[in-house]
């Protein structure tokens, strides 16, 4: 989402008028989910994407219609019958779409926008609420508020404060949910900003670099950790949010590790190997993965069971690492492994994408 706020804030700049075009909630078959969106300049060109082929296309032409006629929209769009043959975007789904409308001497939308570029280029933590005051298939207005710890509150509107009330426990946030209660006339879209996930590497090795960089791009918080400051710095691994240089018995001292931590195990040998994983069990970790070879794997497993561990415990354990896709390279394997990681990911953030309010 990094590219669509740089553009809306490139569009500020020039004095063009631009749309904003948000996927508010799918039906059926999607690649994309909610909150996932992209902008459309006044020349039809775009930043972002909201999943390609027909659809995107469609939703492109009529937010070109919307910038002629400067006016905010909530559409469905419906892929069913001779058109769901005919989409290679949604198969016999339906989507409905926020088209905003956003003008370039809007003041108030340009401190919001700039403030979650903010938030995303600092790999902060924000949320991003936006008030779709528009019925089903028509038009009306948009806001938006902004709220983070470091910059505060950015835009509002009437009734924030019951969505801020309505907001989940942390544990239960998604990375984007519609808010409704019995007592609003329109539904309240709720995205969390942050880096979805953080992704604790130990070895700084080639394997280690690479999943490294991949992780950064797919918007994983970095965290590289090894015994060997030549390997372990930011000079090698610049995609790291942070390094840390220490021996790996008791390393785990230093990390807070939690349920949305992802351990990859990719150390020089075994006997790190090891150490690393008897106290990655000891962690709630929603992903643990170690590298090396089945016969590698069932030794390491073995010691383990031998001191104390339970199968239980094994069967938590991703290995050999990543998804089978015969790679051999550092680069291959890390493509594994951070397919691997997003596929657990994604179960995580699909359970349960919408919350109702208390009236």
């Amino acid at each position: 989402m990094a590219a669509v706020w740089k553009a809306a804030l490139e569009q500020f700049e020039q004095g063009r008028d631009f749309v904003l075009a948000t996927i508010l909630s799918v039906r059926g078959s999607s690649p994309r989910h909610s909150g996932t969106r992209f902008l459309v300049r006044d020349d039809g060109s775009i930043a972002g994407t909201i999943g390609g082929g027909r659809f995107e296309a469609e939703v492109q032409q009529f937010a070109l219609k919307a910038i002629k006629d400067r006016t905010s929209h909530r559409v469905s769009f419906s892929f069913r019958g001779q058109d769901a043959h005919s989409s290679d975007m949604i198969c016999g789904g339906d989507a409905e779409v926020l088209v905003e409308f956003v003008h370039s001497g809007d003041t108030v939308k340009r401190a919001v926008f700039g403030a979650v570029h903010e938030v995303t280029q600092n790999r902060s933590n924000g949320l991003l609420f936006t008030l779709v005051s528009i019925p089903p298939n028509s038009i009306g207005e948009v806001k938006h508020l902004l709220v983070d710890k470091h910059i505060g509150r950015v835009g509002g509107f009437a009734g924030e404060e019951a969505a801020l009330a309505c907001t989940p426990e942390l544990r239960l946030l998604k990375p984007s949910q519609l808010l409704t209660s019995p007592e609003w006339e329109f539904p309240v879209l709720l995205e969390w900003l942050r880096t979805r996930g953080t992704v604790y590497i130990f070895g700084a090795g080639h394997v280690g670099e690479c999943v490294a960089q991949l992780a950064r791009f797919v918007d994983f918080s970095v965290v590289v950790i090894d015994d060997r400051a030549d390997f372990a710095n930011f000079d090698r691994i610049p995609a790291a949010d942070r390094v840390v240089v220490t021996d790996y018995p008791g390393c785990f001292a230093q990390l807070d590790i939690d349920e949305d931590s992802y351990v990859v195990i990719v150390t020089r040998g075994h006997a790190h190997d090891r150490t690393v994983l008897s106290q990655a069990l000891r962690t709630p970790a929603c992903y643990v993965g170690m590298i090396g070879s089945r016969r590698k794997t069932r030794i390491v497993f073995d010691a383990l069971l031998e001191a104390g561990f339970t199968q239980a415990d094994i069967a938590r354990v991703h290995a050999p690492i990543g998804l089978p896709i015969g790679g051999e390279t550092p680069q291959e394997i890390a493509v594994s492994i951070l397919a691997q990681m997003i596929q657990v990911r994604s179960g995580k953030d699909r359970a349960g994408e919408a919350r109702v309010c208390p009236a």
